[in-house]
């Protein structure tokens, strides 16, 4: 097998992980919508901010926005171009230079 297989099964591999992440956050969602709707609903009209609403709110949008991140960079690693295989390659230029210091 070559390295470049490697690198290339290591990154798929990352990427199902990551996309597992994804789902799960995904499992969370109903419960964040489900108490932001809650809240939303409960509201008084006398303020205009209401601290549950807010905290349910950031809740929800920091989910969505955690499965979009899991999903895209999935998709980076699934796709292993050059950068994905510089990350997950041996460069030997540095461990070559630190041997020449050393000695």
């Amino acid at each position: 097998m070559s390295r470049k297989e490697i690198v290339s099964m290591v990154s798929r591999a990352f990427a199902l992980l990551l996309i597992m992440w994804a789902f799960t956050e995904l499992t969370y969602l109903p419960d964040r919508l489900l108490g932001l709707i809650h809240h939303v609903n409960e509201r008084s009209t006398l303020t205009q901010h209401d601290y549950w609403t807010s905290y349910y709110l950031i809740l929800t949008v920091f989910t969505v926005l955690r499965i979009l991140v899991f999903l895209v960079v999935a998709l980076s690693f699934w796709r292993c171009g050059p950068r994905v295989e510089a990350v997950f390659s041996l460069q030997q230029d540095r461990s070559d230079s630190g041997e020449t210091k050393l000695a």
